[in-house]
């Protein structure tokens, strides 16, 4: 995976000075660790939810910019995750990265209405997702 270098303008200080919150739902601990550091270089904090089942409302609590959604996990389906994002007011226009192995295209599953959605199949281009997670912000 390619991460940004620090002096890439992905990496550049933000306006506002404040790191935007993008929350992680991963199962997989080497990934987690990848994106945590991949997204403090580019300037955000990076939050991992401490489990699918708790991911939504951890979102909300939090105030995630954006989510980054595994699909693919243990405890509780990223669709299912995806669902509980749109019902609830605080996090229905959250936008959502969702990162899968296993599924690359786009309307193969219903969307429920809401902030905008973006897939990225994995393995995924660091430098690639922090652009998304940039174009998502902008």
């Amino acid at each position: 995976m390619n991460r940004p270098a620090l002096g890439d303008p992905m990496s550049a200080p933000r306006p506002d000075g404040e790191a935007p919150t993008i929350v992680i739902v991963e199962d997989q601990e080497a990934i987690v660790e990848v994106l945590t550091e991949a997204l403090t270089d580019a300037g955000f904090t990076p939050v991992r939810a401490p489990g699918a089942a708790a991911a939504a409302a951890f979102a909300r609590d939090v105030g995630a910019k954006v989510v980054l959604l595994d699909v693919m996990m243990p405890e509780l389906s990223g669709w299912t995750v995806l669902e509980q994002l749109r019902a609830d007011p605080a996090t229905r226009e959250t936008p959502v990265v969702i990162t899968s192995a296993v599924y690359d295209r786009p309307g193969l599953h219903p969307l429920p209405s809401g902030g905008p959605v973006r897939f990225t199949p994995k393995p995924f281009d660091i430098a690639e997702l922090v652009a998304t997670v940039n174009g998502l912000l902008a």
